[in-house]
């Protein structure tokens, strides 16, 4: 720690795990924590159980929650920033649960609740693969695409806190549907959902004997190391199905390029940690294809390199801002 500064956990709550962390110094895990976050009953159920987390976490670092500063929590949108509560998240069970007051009642600390997404591209910013840069872009394709903006060394929320949907931009008009109820969005083309439903298609027809084997035609089984297993093995079909996925996400980033005018775009998930170079390669080729060429021109391509940690650090990162910020303008909790 410097100084005499507190540590700040940070929290990474998904539909399938949840991973605490104790961040020291404003940006290295020093003990992690990982649980399952299970089908809940009750509202109360999922409280209790990240409460469990944070606990085992303590444990671990051989400390008690009075000895951290705060808990960041980085959270599946939609997320209600200013009051703390999740609205209506995917796969949680839970609904206009106000997430930060009850864990801080039961904790005793304060605690600030961030998009998950936003927390993992602050993370990255913090600490990890957008260090050094003022502007910056994230996109993470996984089974939606979750996006992000630092933009002058800040998160940018929009007037709502609902900035940063780049996985909903239409870049097909009247293409294939997305999960949000539009046709031709990023997220229906680039996404590992949308190559899972191609590949459902390429098992059905035969041309994917690894995929076939890994996952059948579940595309919930369809991860991102099936996809990895699939090229391995040099089947052409998926390796075309996961070229044209990154091509579709550059054509995504040019238009981010072309908006925001980033010095980089970061690109992370478990997708991008699977596939690698290759994968980055193509969408970084489609993105300089399609961006105007004076621009694009000094705008960096990097993957993500924080993996779990990087919304934990994130999340601390955000936590630990906004008690300078409230003791800075003389605010108490």
């Amino acid at each position: 720690m410097a100084g005499n500064m507190k540590p700040v956990l940070g929290f990474d709550l998904g539909g399938t795990k949840m991973l605490c962390g104790l961040v020291e110094n404003g940006r290295t895990v020093t003990a992690r924590y990982k649980k399952k976050t299970k089908e809940i009953d009750k509202p109360e159920d999922l409280v209790d159980r990240m409460v469990s987390c944070v606990e085992g976490c303590l444990k671990e670092a051989g400390i008690r929650a009075k000895d951290v500063a705060a808990l960041g929590v980085a959270a599946p949108g939609p997320v209600d920033l200013k009051t703390g509560t999740l609205l209506n998240p995917p796969n949680l069970g839970v609904q206009e649960l106000p997430l930060a007051k009850l864990l801080s009642r039961k904790l005793g600390v304060p605690v600030v609740l961030e998009n998950d997404v936003n927390a993992g591209l602050y993370g990255e910013f913090v600490a990890g693969a957008a260090q050094g840069f003022s502007h910056v872009v994230g996109l993470f394709p996984g089974t939606g695409l979750g996006g992000g903006m630092i933009l002058n060394g800040e998160l940018y929320y929009g007037v709502s806190g609902a900035a940063g949907e780049i996985g909903h931009m239409t870049v097909q008009p009247g293409g294939r549907l997305c999960g949000c109820g539009n046709r031709g969005c990023l997220e229906a083309l680039a996404s590992r959902g949308a190559m899972a439903r191609e590949a459902a298609v390429l098992v059905a027809a035969g041309k994917s004997p690894t995929i076939a084997k890994l996952a059948g035609t579940d595309i919930s089984k369809m991860k991102s190391s099936v996809f990895a297993d699939a090229i391995d093995a040099g089947e052409e079909a998926v390796i075309e199905l996961v070229n044209n996925a990154a091509w579709w996400l550059g054509l995504g980033m040019a238009s981010c390029v072309n908006i925001f005018n980033p010095e980089a775009i970061v690109i992370g998930g478990g997708l991008v940690e699977k596939l690698g170079k290759s994968y980055v390669k193509v969408a970084e080729a489609s993105m300089r294809e399609h961006a105007m060429a004076a621009i694009v021109k000094k705008v960096k391509v990097i993957a993500a390199g924080l993996a779990d940690d990087a919304a934990v650090i994130g999340a601390a990162a955000v936590a630990a801002k906004n008690l300078a910020l409230n003791a800075a303008s003389g605010s108490r909790e």
